[in-house]
C-alpha cells in the first residue's frame, strides 16, 4: 500500500507464496490422510504401473530441461498390477521430482526397473549431494531433508508420502548411496497389496 509502484512485483511474490502454501497444505493432508487411512482396505484398480511411470517421467524430463538435467524419458514393457492408482502416481512422482530437485545442474536422473513374477523395482538415481549414511532412514520421516541438500522447494514431506503409499500396497521404498556419488531410491511395488490392505473398487 505503501508503495504502488511495486505492486506488480509484490502481487507475483505473493502468488508464489500462495502456490507453496496450497503445496504444502496439500502434502500435509496427504499424509494425514494415509496414516489415519492405515487400516483401512485400499481402492484397487487393475492398471499398468508402467504406464503411470512414463507419464510421470515425460514431465519430469520437460520440467528438468530448465537446468540443463536429462532424465529417463521412457521405460520398456508392462506390469499389470491391482494398485491404488492415485497413492501410486502419488509416490513415484514424489521420488521422481526430488530426484530431479536434487540431482546437480547439467546432470542425469536415471530411471531402471527390474520385473519380477510379482513385483516391480523401480529405480531412481540422482547425481546430487546425497545424504550421510546416518540419515538414509530419517529422510522418509515428515519434515526430513539431507543435511547437506541445498533447498529448492518442499518441505521434506514427498519421501515420507512415497513410503507411506507403498507400504500401504505392502512394497517398500529404500535408499542408498551408489559408490559414483547421489542418492539412489527403489520402490519396490507387488502385483497385488498385502492381504491385510486390499480391497476393490
Amino acid at each position: 500500500r505503501k508503495s504502488p509502484a511495486k505492486l506488480p512485483t509484490m502481487l507475483d511474490r505473493m502468488d508464489g507464496e500462495g502456490e507453496r502454501l496450497d503445496l504444502l497444505v496439500g502434502e500435509v493432508l496427504t499424509l494425514a490422510r494415509l496414516s489415519e487411512q492405515s487400516e483401512a482396505p485400499l481402492q484397487t484398480q487393475r492398471l499398468d504401473v508402467i504406464e503411470i511411470l512414463n507419464d510421470i517421467l515425460a514431465d519430469a524430463a520437460f520440467e528438468a530441461q530448465e537446468r540443463q538435467d536429462t532424465v529417463t524419458t521412457d521405460v520398456a514393457g508392462t506390469f499389470i498390477a491391482d494398485v491404488d492408482g492415485e497413492l501410486i502416481y502419488r509416490a513415484l512422482e514424489n521420488v521422481i521430482r526430488n530426484a530431479t530437485k536434487y540431482t546437480a545442474e547439467s546432470s542425469t536422473v536415471s530411471v531402471a526397473c527390474t520385473f519380477a513374477a510379482e513385483c516391480l523395482s523401480v529405480e531412481v538415481r540422482d547425481r546430487g549431494p546425497g545424504v550421510g549414511s546416518d540419515e538414509i532412514e530419517r529422510i522418509f520421516q515428515p519434515f526430513s531433508r539431507g543435511a547437506d541438500a541445498m533447498p529448492r522447494g518442499g518441505y521434506g514431506l514427498g519421501l515420507a508420502i512415497a513410503s507411506q503409499a507403498v507400504e500401504r500396497h505392502g512394497g517398500s521404498v529404500e535408499a542408498h548411496l551408489p559408490e559414483n556419488g547421489g542418492l539412489a531410491v527403489t520402490v519396490r511395488i507387488p502385483r497385488e497389496p498385502a492381504s491385510l490392505n486390499s480391497g476393490t473398487s
